[in-house]
């Protein structure tokens, strides 16, 4: 298939950012976070907890596409802004790092479609069994990915591992020098902050006599997150036309999502993924409009379009 070629104008128009519609993409996901502490704390009740956990996951689903929109300065129409919202209020609440993402994410819209692909090896094996899906989700859900994801986190911070999202691990070289190159290395890359926003989080909550609802948010960053997160990366780019092609429209994929699946796995239009391979600097609220103008066009391979996020877990596992 030809790449396709968008109309210029209408690619300006789509390129165009907004500091409100930002603003407002910010606020919804912290919304989510004052709501799902909000309802355990006037109703504390298991079935309370459960949807706590949820809304909480669903924030925090959130706070990693802003990360994401920031990292392509999509999300403001300042750069600045685009930087700051993104590491301090979106990527470090949940442990992350803007500025390694970023470089991490750059090299995988450049090399989408190639075996050098860093995001690869997360989605190439698929069709699995229906059984080896059930154990990346089960293992998902008990925690190990979550714990070991933690781990991996923090020594990202301290300069020990290289940032990767693959679960790959390889060493920083040249390593910084003993215990205070490492202390160092993780406060400048902002790890202290990550941490302070842990007790920040328990302190509001302890201040309100409620400082053990701060479990509600582990359990959904340990536990919710790795499955929501898993669901997603299978969603963009497995069992698609063709991974090993450069054009967008060949190894990545758009997926209708209901409500639910939008608020779990697919915040911020992130289903609208062959979208934004194809316009990676657009506003996440710009891609509903690109998908008209494709699938008006009929360029979309119905390989790369689901109707659903089980329907795509459905080819997934075989």
């Amino acid at each position: 298939m030809s790449t396709y070629k968008l109309d210029p104008a209408l690619r300006a128009e789509l390129n165009r950012k907004s500091n409100w519609r930002g603003a407002l993409e910010v606020a919804k996901d912290w919304a989510l976070v004052f709501a799902g502490f909000g309802i355990s704390l006037a109703w504390p009740h298991p079935l309370a907890w459960v949807v706590s956990v949820l809304l909480l996951a669903a924030a925090m689903a959130g706070f990693a596409i802003l990360q994401h929109e920031a990292s392509h300065r999509s999300l403001f129409a300042s750069a600045k802004v685009n930087d700051f919202v993104g590491e301090y209020l979106a990527a470090l609440p949940i442990l992350q790092s803007m500025p390694g993402y970023r470089a991490y994410h750059m090299t995988h819209h450049r090399l989408a479609g190639t075996p050098e692909d860093p995001d690869l090896v997360m989605t190439e094996g698929y069709p699995v069994s229906k059984a080896s899906l059930r154990r990346k989700l089960l293992r998902d859900l008990s925690g190990s990915t979550g714990i070991k994801s933690v781990i991996g986190l923090l020594g990202m911070y301290a300069g020990y591992w290289q940032y990767e999202l693959t679960g790959k691990v390889r060493r920083v070289e040249p390593a910084p020098q003993g215990i205070g190159g490492y202390l160092a290395t993780f406060v400048r890359n902002n790890g202290h902050i990550a941490l302070f926003w842990q007790v920040v989080i328990w302190g509001v909550l302890h201040s309100l006599g409620a400082g053990s609802l701060y479990l509600l948010w582990l359990v959904a960053f340990l536990f919710v997150l790795p499955t929501c997160m898993r669901v997603r990366q299978i969603a963009d780019h497995a069992v698609v036309a063709d991974q090993h092609d450069r054009n967008p429209l060949m190894h990545a994929r758009t997926t209708r999502a209901n409500w639910f699946e939008k608020l779990l796995f697919a915040p911020h239009y992130e289903h609208y993924h062959l979208e934004h391979h194809l316009m990676p600097t657009a506003p996440c609220w710009n891609l509903p409009k690109l998908h008209a103008v494709l699938e008006k066009d009929g360029v979309i391979p119905e390989q790369n379009q689901a109707d659903s996020l089980i329907g795509v877990l459905r080819r997934a596992a075989v």
